[in-house]
């Protein structure tokens, strides 16, 4: 057996995935999704980082190895824009950073110390853009990740970004309740599983 000269390092799947047994369909998609993300960014594949972060009219085999992910047709396009908050949030980032909690938890965190959150008025105009939306308010969630990533705090987790997004449209609106409930409290008492109450 031939012993390679040089080792080369290997990405690290995200935190989730390295807890979650290998599976397919819809629930295992987005951490796959994220890990090849993640490995753009733990292997220097600056190329193609830039090529998510270029407007979606702008097809790449990037743009189409990212909608390969997506369990459905129907959220091919959702996966390549949280591909490109991904590739924004990492410019210039030489490791990659895949999140914490719901984007409520990390807009929770935008501001100054003694004025973040609901206490800070840009950060509280920001989620109340984008709360009422009735269709995923793209403009607004790339605004958030801009001030997530100038403020140098923790992005949501991309893994439930998707997720959370997939439901965006579901009857009683269960995620904007839920980013509503992570933004003006500080310790939620309901656990979530796929964007609803337990």
């Amino acid at each position: 057996m031939t012993q390679p000269l040089f080792d080369i390092p290997q990405p690290s799947p995200p935190p989730d995935a390295q807890q979650t047994p290998p599976a397919a369909g819809p629930t295992a998609a987005p951490l796959q999704y994220v890990a090849w993300l993640g490995s753009l960014v733990h292997t220097h594949q600056y190329g193609k980082l830039a090529d998510l972060r270029r407007p979606a009219t702008a097809d790449s085999p990037t743009h189409y190895e990212a909608r390969a992910y997506a369990p459905t047709e129907e959220h091919r396009a959702l996966y390549r824009q949280v591909g490109f908050l991904f590739a924004r949030y990492h410019a210039g980032r030489t490791k990659p950073h895949y999140g914490y909690g719901s984007m409520g938890t990390a807009i929770r965190f935008i501001g100054y110390d003694g004025a973040r959150g609901p206490s800070n008025p840009g950060a509280e105009r920001l989620m109340m853009r984008i709360l009422p939306a009735r269709q995923i308010p793209w403009r607004h969630l790339q605004h958030a990740i801009e001030r997530i990533r100038a403020g140098e705090t923790t992005p949501p987790s991309w893994a439930q970004l998707i997720t959370d997004l997939t439901q965006w449209t579901e009857r009683g609106r269960p995620t904007a309740q839920a980013w509503g409930d992570d933004f003006y409290t500080r310790h939620r008492t309901a656990t979530r599983t796929n964007g609803a109450a337990k």
